[in-house]
């Protein structure tokens, strides 16, 4: 692998990339609004930060990814740990001028808000990888809130910016107002999507985990309970995301509501099988395998979600 290669692998550049996309999506296709500068700069402040998170936590990770994924690893074999400590605190600087220039722009002297929530995420992810992702539960969150934030940031960050200009504000408060349940839908589909596939890709990297004295649910409580948890979380997700579906097919939105409808059928199909077959007949199907399907089932759903917005009307 060239280090080109590796140094996009290593901030998991698919990630990013659906990051970007949702954020536009929101902002241009939920809050119908054109684009500006102003945002364009808090979305790469967005994606910084983030990539900035992925390398910080394979730092951390890098004795962990020698048991889980000794094939994958990057630090420590392609790019030395200093290097990549320069390429953590080079995007996380960068990432956090962008949301400075960009929430000056947009809010001049009231600009603290948006940078406060962005420094407030770029202190989070770097916590996460040093201290909560072996803590029981509380790391599983984080992850989660962080990716549900990327959803609800184009609206706070609308919200705040028409709200210093009177005229703005009484023209477009009825489609922020109407706009607002939407991207609620959406940051909740993100957040319980992504908590249980933090939990499951812990049920996957257990073995590894378990020899770091991570206390993540199947390590502290068992397997049995993640499973539990998991397919309790996923029917949860799925009520939510049903329900969801059908509000936004009474409003018009027929493709969306079918995107939405279909894309939690088949996430839950998949959750179900895979959980209640190992979990009742026959424990030897717990294998990394089997959580990579699902992880990647998972992953596929939030993304067929994401698209979803595209048909908003």
């Amino acid at each position: 692998m060239n280090k080109i290669g590796a140094f996009f692998k290593l901030v998991r550049w698919p990630n990013l990339l659906i990051t970007a996309l949702t954020m536009c999506l929101v902002y241009h296709c939920v809050m119908r609004m054109s684009s500006t500068l102003m945002f364009t700069l808090m979305v790469i402040s967005m994606v910084l930060i983030q990539a900035g998170g992925y390398v910080i936590n394979d730092i951390f990770d890098k004795d962990i990814d020698v048991v889980n994924k000794p094939e994958k690893l990057i630090v420590g074999k392609i790019f030395t740990e200093r290097q990549c400590k320069l390429f953590y605190i080079v995007l996380t600087i960068i990432g956090l001028a962008c949301a400075l220039v960009g929430s000056i722009m947009a809010l001049g002297t009231s600009f603290l808000t948006i940078f406060a929530f962005m420094v407030l995420l770029a202190c989070l992810l770097y916590t996460y990888s040093q201290r909560y992702k072996k803590e029981l539960v509380i790391g599983n969150l984080i992850v989660s809130i962080s990716v549900a934030f990327a959803v609800f940031l184009p609206w706070i960050f609308q919200m705040l910016y028409i709200s210093k200009h009177e005229l703005l504000l009484m023209t477009l408060r009825p489609l922020m107002q109407f706009s607002l349940h939407i991207v609620l839908i959406y940051t909740a589909f993100a957040f319980l999507m992504t908590l249980i596939r933090e939990i499951v890709k812990d049920m996957e990297d257990v073995v590894g985990d378990g020899r770091s004295n991570c206390r993540t649910i199947p390590i502290a409580w068992g397997m049995n309970t993640a499973q539990i948890i998991v397919l309790v979380l996923s029917f949860i997700a799925c009520w939510m995301i049903w329900g969801a579906a059908y509000y936004l097919e009474k409003l018009g939105m027929e493709i969306t509501y079918y995107m939405l409808y279909y894309a939690s059928g088949f996430f839950v199909i998949v959750m179900i099988v895979n959980n209640l077959s190992s979990l009742i007949f026959d424990k030897s199907l717990r294998t990394e395998k089997q959580f990579r399907l699902q992880s990647m089932c998972l992953k596929l759903s939030m993304l067929v979600g994401v698209l979803s917005m595209f048909f908003i009307k």
